[in-house]
C-alpha cells in the first residue's frame, strides 16, 4: 500500500467517517465519537504543514504516543520489565525529498525550525562504537549549549538508521532520502510522558517508510533505544516498545533482551488517573547527569557482584538475572550478596576494586560527571532488583484479578523512588540508607518460620533507593492516597518532576481528580491537569486504502 496522499486528499479522508482511515482512528480511540474528539491534531498537523511547506505536497501521516508505565520503573535497560498504557497524540506529516536533507517544523512554538543533511552529521567512515561516538557527540553539544534542542530527537533516529545502512567501507547502502516534516502533538513535553521517545518513534516509523527499509515492528521497537543514546541518555527501549505496541484499553507487558511483548485487558471497573505536577522533567545537562549516575549504579553494582561471587559470573548477565530462580538461591543469599556490596563508593574506590575492568569502567564514567558523596550503589541496586520481581508480579496479578495487589505494587515502587515524607507536618529528605544490620534483619526475616515475618521481607517488597522523585511528586501521591478507591500511585517516567499515575476504581477518579485540584493545583495557582487515562493504541503508518 502506498500510504502517501495529497493535503487535499487527506483532508477529504478524515472527513468521510466510511473509509479505511477512519476505521483506524476508531481503532486507535474507541469509536467515532473519541475519534472526532481526537481529529483536530491530526488536521491541524496538515494544516501546519501546507503554512510551512506547501499545500500541494504529496505526504505521509505517521503517529506515535506517549506513554504512562504504571510498574517497572527505570529497569528495561537491566532486562527488566515495564507496564504501561499509551497516551495522547504525536503527529508527523512528512514529504519524501530526493536529497537526503532533514527540514523540521514543529507546531509548538518552542522548537524552533531546523533543518540538516544526513551526510553531514556522520563521519565518513563506518561507526564502529555506536555507544561511544554518540557519548563524545553529546559531550561536544552539552558545551556548545546545543545538547537540549529537539532535532536531536529527529538525529537520533534517521542517523541511527543510515547507521544500520552503511557499509563496512562507510557506503551508505542504501543513501536514505530526507524529508520535509512537521510535527504536531499532545503529548506534553518535560512530563515524563516520553514526547521526545514518541518524536524518535515517528521518525524512525515514517523514515523506515519512505526508504522502504522493511523493518519488522519488532525491529524498528528495538533499534529506537540506542538511536536514543545519540541525546546523551543511557535508557532502555521499554518506552519505545511501549509506544509502538500499545493497545486500546490495554496495558503492554513489555519484556527486555529479548524484547517480547504481552497485551492484557486493563482490570475491569478500574482507570488510571494521571497528575500532572508542572515540574518540568528536566532535559537540562544536570537531569541527564543524574539518571545517567543512577544507571551507572546499576551497572557498578552488577561489576561488583559478578567479580565477588564468581560462582553466579555466568548467570547474572544483567541485573534482573539476581535473583533467586535465576541464581538457584534462597532470597536470604541475595541479601548476603547484597550485603557484599559497597553503601557509598567513590570513583577512587571503584577503580581499584575493579582494577581489572578498565573499559568498562570508562563507558560507565563518561556518561556522566562524578557523585559529590560517591554511588550510592547498595541501595540503588536493591531497588532494581526489587522492581523487577515486581514488574513481573504484574503479569500474573492481573490476570488473577488481584488489581489491590498491583497497586500496592505501585505505591512500593514509588516508595523506592521517594525522597521526601512527612514529619509532624513537615516535609523532610527521606534516607534510603541499607547498613549491613538491615540487611541482615532482612536475611533472617524471610528465613524465619514466621509466615508474616517472611512475607515482610520479601525481595519484591522492598522500595530500596533509586530516588528519582521529587518533594512535589511524593506530595501528589499521598494526595492520590488519602483517597478512597485509590489502589496505588506513582511517578511516571525518568523522575524529577512530570507526572504520577492512580490506579483508581472508577467511581472514585473524579474524586481523585477533585483532590488534587483542592490541594495541589489551587494551593500553588496552576492549572488543573489531572485526568483519566483511558489508553490508545500504540504508533503506525497512518494507512489510507
Amino acid at each position: 500500500m502506498n500510504p502517501i496522499r495529497s493535503i487535499t486528499e487527506w483532508q477529504s479522508l478524515f472527513a468521510d467517517r466510511a473509509n479505511a482511515v477512519r476505521r483506524q482512528l476508531r481503532d486507535l480511540y474507541g469509536d467515532d465519537a473519541e475519534a472526532e474528539r481526537r481529529l483536530p491534531v491530526w488536521l491541524d498537523a496538515l494544516d501546519g504543514f501546507a503554512r510551512n511547506f506547501s499545500p500541494e505536497a504529496r505526504v505521509i501521516i505517521a503517529r506515535a504516543t506517549g506513554r504512562v508505565n504504571l510498574l517497572g520503573m527505570h529497569i528495561d535497560h537491566r532486562g527488566g520489565a515495564v507496564n504501561t498504557l499509551a497516551v495522547g497524540d504525536t503527529i508527523l506529516v512528512a514529504e519524501p525529498r530526493t536529497d537526503d536533507r532533514m527540514v523540521l517544523r514543529n507546531a509548538n512554538p518552542e522548537f524552533p525550525p531546523a533543518e540538516f543533511r544526513i551526510r553531514d552529521e556522520l563521519p565518513r567512515e563506518k561507526i564502529t562504537d555506536w555507544d561511544k561516538w554518540t557519548a563524545h557527540l553529546y559531550q561536544e553539544r552539552l558545551a556548545a549549549g546545543t545538547h537540549a534542542d529537539w532535532p536531536n530527537y529527529v538525529r537520533a533516529a534517521v542517523l541511527y538508521l543510515q547507521h544500520l545502512n552503511t557499509a563496512p567501507d562507510g557506503t551508505f547502502s542504501p543513501a536514505l532520502v530526507g524529508m520535509n516534516a512537521f510535527v504536531n502533538g499532545t503529548v506534553r513535553a518535560a512530563a515524563g510522558l516520553s514526547s521526545s521517545s514518541s518524536i524518535v518513534v515517528s521518525v524512525m516509523e515514517a523514515c523506515n517508510r519512505i526508504n522502504a527499509l522493511d523493518m519488522s515492528d519488532m525491529e524498528m521497537a528495538e533499534a529506537c533505544s540506542p538511536a536514543e543514546w545519540y541525546v546523551g541518555t543511557r535508557g532502555g527501549g521499554g518506552d519505545h516498545a511501549a509506544i509502538k505496541f500499545a493497545r486500546r484499553g490495554c496495558l503492554t507487558h513489555i519484556g527486555s533482551f529479548p524484547l517480547t511483548v504481552d497485551v492484557i485487558p486493563f482490570p475491569e471497573g478500574h482507570c488510571a488517573v494521571l497528575c500532572d505536577s508542572r515540574v518540568a522533567a528536566s532535559k537540562t545537562a544536570g537531569a541527564r547527569n543524574t539518571f545517567n549516575q543512577r544507571v551507572a549504579g546499576y551497572e557498578l553494582g552488577l561489576l561488583l557482584l559478578r567479580k565477588r561471587f564468581p560462582q553466579y559470573r555466568e548467570r547474572m548477565e544483567r541485573l534482573r538475572d539476581v535473583n533467586p530462580s535465576t541464581l538457584g538461591v534462597d532470597q536470604g543469599t541475595i541479601y548476603e550478596m547484597l550485603k557484599a556490596l559497597p553503601e557509598t563508593a567513590e570513583r577512587e574506590e571503584l577503580s581499584e576494586a575493579l582494577a581489572d575492568e578498565p573499559q568498562e569502567l570508562e563507558r560507565i564514567f563518561r556518561s556522566h560527571e562524578p557523585i559529590p558523596g560517591g554511588y550510592h550503589i547498595r541501595q540503588v541496586c536493591l531497588y532494581g532488583i526489587a522492581e523487577c520481581m515486581r514488574s513481573e508480579r504484574a503479569v500474573e496479578l492481573l490476570r488473577s484479578g488481584d488489581s489491590a495487589g498491583f497497586g500496592e505494587l505501585m505505591t512500593l515502587s514509588h516508595d523506592g523512588d521517594r525522597v521526601t515524607h512527612l514529619v509532624d507536618g513537615e516535609r523532610q529528605p527521606l534516607s534510603k540508607a541499607l547498613p549491613d544490620a538491615e540487611l541482615d534483619r532482612l536475611a533472617a526475616d524471610v528465613r524465619s518460620d514466621d509466615p508474616v515475618r517472611r512475607e515482610r521481607a520479601a525481595l519484591h517488597r522492598q522500595p530500596g533507593g533509586y530516588d528519582a522523585s521529587c518533594a512535589e511528586l511524593d506530595e501528589m501521591v499521598e494526595i492520590a492516597l488519602d483517597v478512597p478507591g485509590v489502589l496505588g500511585a506513582g511517578l511516571v517516567g525518568a523522575g524529577l518532576g512530570g507526572c504520577i499515575v492512580a490506579l483508581v476504581r472508577k467511581e472514585h477518579a473524579d474524586a481523585v481528580v477533585g483532590a488534587m485540584d483542592e490541594r495541589y493545583y489551587r494551593p500553588r495557582g496552576l492549572p488543573a491537569t489531572a485526568q483519566v487515562c483511558p489508553g490508545v493504541g500504540g504508533a503506525a503508518i497512518l494507512e489510507p486504502d
